[in-house]
């Protein structure tokens, strides 16, 4: 019964030691590309914020490009 415990502890801290190797991989590989780059992640998704004007000819400017 005792082995049989420490196998599955063993066997549970090894597949997550791996998992863990696995995610550190990844989030080497992702900051490499990063600094390659020089952009992150959040500047390329994120777009210009537009600013708030409320007037009809920049409602039709932004809207429908007249």
């Amino acid at each position: 019964m005792v082995k049989d415990l420490t196998t599955t502890i063993n066997e549970l801290r090894c597949s997550a030691v791996g998992r863990c190797r696995e995610r550190l991989e990844q989030a080497a590989k992702k900051a490499k590309g990063i600094l390659k780059t020089g952009e992150t992640e959040e500047t390329k998704e994120t777009p210009q914020p537009c600013k708030d004007q409320y007037g009809v000819s920049s409602i039709l400017k932004r809207k429908h490009g007249l």
